[in-house]
């Protein structure tokens, strides 16, 4: 196998990677979000527009394009600072700990740090995104 082909299937499986991870943080954040002791509805607009922008940013950079890479990123650390507020406003309100939301999202707070993982530290998937040269398609 050629060492371009190697190089775009190593891209494509960190993807794949990269989509489970996303989705295992949507489930936890959205079990956050429509949980009845969160009282804030924005965390569901939060959590509707993380979901969106993710998918079409998942997309395009299954397309190619390099800009998605970082468009994602910030999209994630944005998202990780909104359910970040929500979760700190959420707990300040109650008087007991509130253990099962809290752990809703630190586990969607986890699996979006993991997701930023290989969005940043991947040389594959940073040459998969990159320009490309005159004999590629």
């Amino acid at each position: 196998m050629p060492h371009a082909r190697k190089r775009k299937l190593h891209a494509r499986i960190w993807l794949g990677v990269v989509f489970l991870l996303l989705t295992g943080a949507h489930y936890f954040l959205y079990r956050f979000s429509v949980d009845r002791l969160n009282n804030y509805p924005i965390s569901q607009g939060l959590m509707a527009g993380s979901v969106l922008w993710t998918t079409v940013l998942l997309g395009a950079m299954w397309l190619r394009y390099a800009w998605s890479r970082y468009i994602m990123i910030a999209t994630i650390c944005v998202a990780m600072i909104g359910f970040s507020v929500v979760a700190l406003l959420v707990r300040s309100e109650s008087v007991n700990a509130l253990p099962h939301l809290m752990r809703y999202v630190a586990g969607g707070l986890l699996f979006y740090a993991f997701a930023l993982i290989p969005l940043s530290a991947t040389s594959s998937l940073r040459h998969y995104l990159g320009p490309r040269t005159a004999g590629e398609r």
